[in-house]
């Protein structure tokens, strides 16, 4: 029997229910922050409640919780689902509202925490790589769609998982409008030549995830690696010494395929690998730490 949180109370998944006139549902007016714990710590859970600080201030909602009581709330969470490492998703819509962009936004926000087990992905994507496909779907410019804001709106992303499944590969590449790589759908991308590793810049619009961040640091002080992100075309990327995708969910995730073109004779290259393992000790070290 799992739980949720939703609007205060913690109550069996089965028997939570969000309203049909929720603004989220009717108008994808919502924002959301996925991220882990590890044996009972919440892993960089500074930075991602800082990152749902941003997207909340960005539409204007009032969140109503603190950072402490919110890891309170994530942590009953964990304990009444019986997680050993969990993985969260928080999310936050404008709540109940009126059908019509003349409606009221000031309505009671509401808020639904889902935890479920981290089961990660087969070992034989990272043991022998992954497939990506360059998108026909271009990245939302940011002067359209800011992405500092972590929206449940979110077809852009979608659009790209459709032409990743129809491709039959794992993820794809997006663009911006300027062809410049940018990220993947649910994904940053990064690659290296050399003692260098690459990545887009966020100045292409894409979203600074927080293990991208992480794994910058963990490139530059545990591996000795110079990370220099850019505004970048698809032939920076196709003539490097390996590539990888991050994010919570996938780690460090290799790449051996970008559409036609094979990387590294189709090899997993070591910088991903060892990154993984940096990460599994960058995780392991903040059990016990605030």
């Amino acid at each position: 029997m799992k739980y949720v949180y939703l609007n205060g109370d913690f109550i069996k998944e089965e028997a939570a229910t969000v309203s049909v006139f929720d603004q989220g549902f009717l108008y994808g007016d919502g924002i959301f922050e996925s991220f882990r714990s590890v044996g009972g710590q919440l892993y960089q859970f500074l930075h991602h409640f800082q990152r749902l600080q941003q997207s909340a201030e960005a539409l204007c909602y009032p969140l109503g919780f603190s950072r402490e009581e919110l890891e309170e709330v994530l942590l009953q969470l964990r304990d009444k689902n019986r997680l050993e490492n969990a993985y969260y998703r928080v999310t936050v819509t404008r709540g109940r509202g009126q059908i019509g962009f003349q409606r009221s936004i000031d309505n009671d926000l509401t808020c639904l925490i889902i935890a479920k087990e981290y089961q990660g992905f087969d070992e034989h994507y990272y043991r022998d790589g992954i497939a990506l496909k360059v998108a026909e779907t271009r990245r939302n410019a940011p002067e359209a769609i800011s992405p500092k804001i972590k929206s449940i709106s979110n077809l852009n992303s979608l659009l790209g998982k459709l032409e990743a499944k129809a491709a039959g590969v794992f993820e794809v590449i997006m663009l911006n409008n300027k062809e410049q790589i940018c990220e993947g759908a649910a994904s940053n991308i990064f690659w290296s030549r050399g003692n260098w590793v690459f990545t887009p810049a966020a100045s292409t619009g894409l979203l600074e995830g927080v293990t991208r961040s992480t794994i910058i640091r963990l490139c530059e002080q545990e591996l000795n690696l110079r990370v220099i992100p850019g505004e970048y075309l698809l032939q920076d990327l196709k003539f490097s010494d390996e590539v990888f995708i991050t994010s919570t969910s996938l780690e460090v995730m290799p790449v051996v395929r970008v559409d036609d073109y094979t990387i590294n004779q189709g090899l997993v290259g070591p910088i991903a690998h060892k990154l993984r393992v940096e990460l599994h000790r960058d995780m392991k070290n903040s059990v016990g730490q605030r």
